[in-house]
């Protein structure tokens, strides 16, 4: 059996909302000066070969953090909890499901290929600060050939350490009891769309959160699919507000908010978006 390469940091159980009865979904990029909406299926994009690999680990471990975590811990609960979100049954929103959807949550927000390479640079410079500290017990064992530092020693001898740590911490951010807590605590709503056009795009970077998890105007908004959206706020309050300017602009804020923060895809159900994601996608980062 083959390792798990492709790591999904849009799994396909989620892009799948947007297929139409071809089993495509359209993908809006830009791959040089104009956006272009083309058709895709949601297995072929998504993913980044070796996203959460880890280096210098033989090819069963390599895999490991995809394998053992993000598909079975965090993406297969979530494709059920998916589901009930959008029947919007309260009585089959089970703990064990409000708990899947919340790791779900906090996942997309760390693992795209940006997060996750902001994650492992300063976790690499975090950890080189502590190689660097109390350095008379380096130097105590240091020998006649090892370079003056125990940070130009591992980046020497085993810099696999620096580039893999940051990944190894992914599955305790995504899990970090704090969060979790105040995020399943919050009220949660799914809310349909009745409206044809404008229907809800989603992106590489799909949830939207203001202030803090634990700010009492902390607000969470994502799209489910074209049709329906997912929030969770700490106070009705805030909901009720944003809901009070009517599902149409409610609609176009939060594509306009899922186009803006995008790194680099949006995904539709269809191809009319075009114009809009041409005045809103970032110019390529990086």
């Amino acid at each position: 059996m083959s390792e798990p390469d492709k790591h999904h940091y849009l799994p396909k159980f989620y892009l799948c909302g947007w297929a139409g009865h071809d089993g495509q979904v359209v993908r809006y990029y830009r791959p040089h000066r104009d956006v272009v909406a083309a058709p895709i299926a949601p297995k072929n994009t998504g993913y980044e070969r070796g996203l959460y690999g880890l280096d210098g680990y033989v090819s069963e471990a390599k895999n490991s953090i995809e394998k053992n975590f993000m598909a079975p811990v965090v993406d297969d609960p979530a494709a059920r909890a998916l589901n009930v979100l959008i029947e919007r049954d309260n009585l089959k929103l089970t703990t064990e499901l409000r708990e899947a959807w919340t790791r779900f949550v906090m996942s997309l927000l760390v693992r795209s290929p940006t997060k996750v390479d902001q994650i492992t640079k300063q976790a690499a410079e975090g950890l080189r600060q502590s190689l660097r500290a109390n350095p008379e017990e380096y130097a105590a064992v240091r020998g006649a050939n090892d370079p003056p530092t125990l940070t130009e020693w591992v980046e020497r001898n085993a810099p696999q350490i620096l580039g893999n740590y940051g990944k190894q911490l992914l599955p305790g951010i995504i899990t970090h009891q704090e969060t979790h807590d105040a995020l399943i605590r919050m009220r949660w709503w799914t809310v349909g769309i009745t409206e044809d056009f404008p229907d809800l795009l989603t992106g590489d970077r799909p949830v939207y959160l203001s202030h803090g998890v634990v700010d009492d105007r902390c607000f969470v908004a994502m799209p489910l699919s074209p049709k329906f959206i997912f929030f969770a706020t700490r106070a009705q309050t805030a909901f009720d507000s944003v809901m009070s300017h009517g599902i149409k602009a409610v609609t176009k804020s939060l594509n306009n908010l899922i186009v803006s923060q995008a790194d680099k895809y949006v995904y539709g159900a269809h191809d009319q978006h075009l114009r809009f994601v041409e005045n809103r996608l970032a110019r390529r980062r990086g």
